[in-house]
């Protein structure tokens, strides 16, 4: 590796991505998700992570075979235990507007089908008539999502006999839980780095990652959810007859220093990805790890320079993204990121919070003036100067609430499609945005 990552014993969990890195052969020729995602497991084992403060981690359960179109779903699921990851309208149809849940997926997929049609429909005078799913909001899921996406390998309790052999150092993090289980204090950054660092070498194939002190160090599973429904989502409308991407091209909005969605993108499906990032030191760190594995050649990395800006000079002309995906900053300030750490801690320890993040993030990480809410209209509203370069623009949403405000804003900028994906990680339920022009 040409500059070598500084490693840190502290930890980092959700991060961005910036500047400019290199390319190699087509993984793939055709896009065909589940065929790429059972070579890709076909011999892995898959047992999995432990919660961590943010996501939730899953009992002990073998993984089943990761088929592209499973005939049928375990009958029951352990349930993952808690992680411890103005503008005018325009006159424009409204968008078709549908929303899928992880058991109305598999069940879809049991019957060979690729996911249930799009609820909404045109009457007679041309206006959209949306199929609500209950008498809250039309964002309301009838069915609550189970688990983690089907072909996520970290579906089960983190085989940690298997983690040490990838990586011995993580012996020094073990203990007992109180039902005689080997575990790691989640609220350690040095042991929650250490686990991510095992689990990336085994599953993602990364044999040379680190991160600089204090940068986010994301919980894996959740990460690797939105990875998988986005192949699904690119599966089920097809937008690659649009570009001569092969294989697909993601464009990855703040990627940070840890590049934990193109890790799971590439190796998982063989996408290319394109990763933004304002911070310095985090598109730095970012060459870094491509530059040490090789697997990850094809990923470009670009410093965005004007933090005003989401998608310009990011997206340049002739490119074609089939989708972009984001993890934005949620809160607004960093007292309201200390309030909820301290809250988080005393979860984990029982004791006066501190406002030390065991999964870490810097301020560009975590918070932006205005909080999610702020960023993600910002990015919708930019979206539209760019739609004919984009398949999907898509991003997580962590505050439920907000998805009424974010429908509005897209049917102003006349996006003609919307789709909410939620996701569960244990006891966390958290959801995607997506929408196209």
């Amino acid at each position: 590796m040409k500059s070598k990552p500084p490693h840190s014993a502290s930890t980092d969990t959700d991060a961005d991505l910036p500047s400019a890195s290199a390319s190699v052969e087509s993984p793939s020729a055709t896009f065909d998700p589940w065929a790429a995602a059972a070579a890709k497991h076909k011999d892995s084992d898959s047992q999995s992570e432990e919660p961590s403060s943010s996501e939730s981690s899953p009992t002990s359960s073998p993984q089943s075979s990761l088929k592209p179109h499973a005939s049928s779903v375990p009958k029951s699921e352990r349930a993952n235990k808690a992680r411890g990851e103005g503008e005018k309208p325009v006159n424009r149809a409204k968008p078709a507007y549908k929303e899928r849940s992880a058991s109305s997926d598999r069940a879809a997929r049991s019957m060979g089908e690729r996911g249930a049609k799009p609820s909404g429909k045109r009457s007679a005078d041309g206006k959209w008539v949306f199929e609500k799913k209950s008498d809250k909001s039309p964002y309301a899921s009838s069915t609550k999502p189970i688990g983690l996406h089907p072909r996520n390998p970290h579906s089960g309790r983190y085989d940690m006999t298997l983690l040490v052999e990838v990586l011995p150092d993580l012996a020094d993090f073990l203990q007992l839980n109180p039902s005689g289980e080997q575990t790691i204090d989640f609220s350690n950054n040095a042991a929650v780095l250490c686990l991510n660092t095992a689990l990336l070498q085994h599953y993602y194939k990364v044999e040379d990652w680190s991160i600089p002190k204090g940068y986010l160090c994301p919980p894996i599973p959740g990460r690797a959810d939105y990875i998988h429904y986005l192949a699904d989502l690119l599966a089920e409308h097809d937008v690659s007859k649009h570009s001569t991407n092969e294989p697909p091209r993601i464009l990855d909005i703040g990627t940070g220093a840890n590049l934990i969605y193109p890790i799971i993108g590439t190796h998982a499906y063989g996408w290319q990805f394109t990763g933004t990032e304002t911070d310095g030191t985090a598109v730095r760190n970012a060459h870094a790890i491509v530059e040490a594995n090789p697997s990850l050649s094809k990923t470009e990395i670009l410093m965005q320079r004007n933090s005003e800006f989401l998608f310009k000079n990011m997206i340049r002309s002739g490119d074609y993204f089939e989708a972009t995906m984001c993890n934005p900053p949620f809160f607004s300030s960093q007292r309201e990121a200390e309030n909820q750490a301290a809250r988080k801690w005393k979860n984990l320890k029982g004791e006066k919070g501190s406002v030390t993040r065991n999964f870490g993030g810097k301020s560009n990480e975590l918070w932006c003036e205005g909080g999610e809410l702020a960023f993600l209209k910002r990015m919708m509203r930019e979206s539209v100067n760019y739609a004919d370069q984009v398949g999907w623009f898509t991003s997580l949403v962590s505050d439920g609430d907000h998805l009424p405000l974010f429908k509005k804003v897209l049917q102003q900028q006349g996006a003609k499609q919307i789709e909410i994906t939620p996701m569960a990680q244990g006891q966390k339920v958290s959801r995607f945005i997506a929408w196209r022009y």
